[in-house]
């Protein structure tokens, strides 16, 4: 399996958030094909506006054009790493009690990220009954440390508890 060295933003976590990018990513190259060749034959036409990018698509190109200018080769390759990530990245599920955070969300992705794999893609879904903490599955794992379990688990001692009060 080839791996990827591109680095996604942590606000970009999920294959949808992937396959956003990608299209994000192919608009903008084409409008940079056709404003190079606007350009090069000199029309008086005035090139059309670049297309509105997302911040993670913004922040995707400044990274590119770090290393080298961004030209039709130079995106080519970096949709080409996107369709790879999108195929073959690991993923990860994240279940919490309530819908996660923005921040919530950048700060467990750029932990998996660190951790992990740099190009590990993380979904995030909710569901109220776990109480508090949260459920993690990856591959066939599933690591359990929501409150429900926990509970669960002690309630031989409830009684015990509750006698003490």
């Amino acid at each position: 399996m080839n791996k990827s060295n591109l680095a996604l933003p942590d606000s970009v976590s999920s294959q949808q958030d992937v396959s956003s990018l990608l299209l994000e990513v192919k608009t903008y190259a084409r409008w940079l094909a056709h404003s190079s060749i606007l350009h090069r034959v000199s029309t008086r036409k005035k090139a059309p506006s670049p297309p509105v990018l997302s911040p993670a698509a913004t922040e995707l190109l400044h990274h590119a054009e770090a290393s080298k200018p961004l030209t039709s080769r130079t995106l080519e390759g970096l949709v080409s790493e996107l369709e790879l990530i999108r195929r073959s990245a690991s993923s990860v599920t994240i279940t919490l009690a309530a819908p996660a955070t923005a921040d919530i969300k950048a700060s467990l992705v750029g932990w998996c990220r660190q951790n992990i794999s740099s190009t590990i893609l993380v979904t995030f879904q909710f569901n109220s009954t776990l109480l508090g903490g949260m459920v993690v599955r990856y591959g066939s794992h599933i690591f359990d440390w929501s409150f429900r379990r926990q509970i669960l688990a002690a309630r031989n001692s409830f009684p015990e508890v509750l006698r003490r009060v």
